[in-house]
């Protein structure tokens, strides 16, 4: 009977663990191993980071759709990048950012010249990129 006990423990467990996974879209936040893509200027990495809003910018529209952008302050330890995030809201839908809110962001790192930029936080309508997403206040947008 105890090792029933223990396999239903064990299969709760995973349960618990492949749940709070999907919630995430399935990628839980690296900020070290961003901050390091970002250190070493790997542009073209998947990322999953997580932060506070820092700033708020305007939508911008441009020859990809218009892009609500944010800025959000990934931290590892002691280091700490402010990265913009670029979402483009053609595709997704828009998320209602504020400055001081605590967010998950997943995407494509680039690195630009005025400093990084994570973009695809969305899906890929034509199925050719890996699906990004924006969670802000508990809710996923993608």
């Amino acid at each position: 009977m105890r090792s029933l006990h223990v396999a239903a423990c064990a299969a709760a467990s995973v349960l618990c663990c492949a749940i709070a996974s999907c919630s995430l879209g399935g990628a839980n936040p690296d900020n070290a191993g961003a901050l390091d893509d970002i250190a070493h200027g790997r542009s073209g990495a998947e990322v999953t980071v997580d932060g506070a809003v820092v700033r708020v910018l305007t939508t911008q529209d441009g020859a990809q759709g218009a892009h609500e952008r944010f800025v959000v302050a990934v931290r590892a330890g002691n280091d700490e990048q402010d990265v913009l995030v670029a979402d483009n809201i053609s595709i997704g839908r828009a998320a209602p950012i504020h400055q001081g809110d605590t967010v998950t962001v997943r995407g494509e790192l680039a690195i630009d010249p005025s400093g990084p930029v994570i973009h695809w936080t969305h899906h890929d309508p034509r199925g050719h990129h890996e699906s990004g997403f924006v969670r802000d206040n508990g809710v996923l947008y993608d």
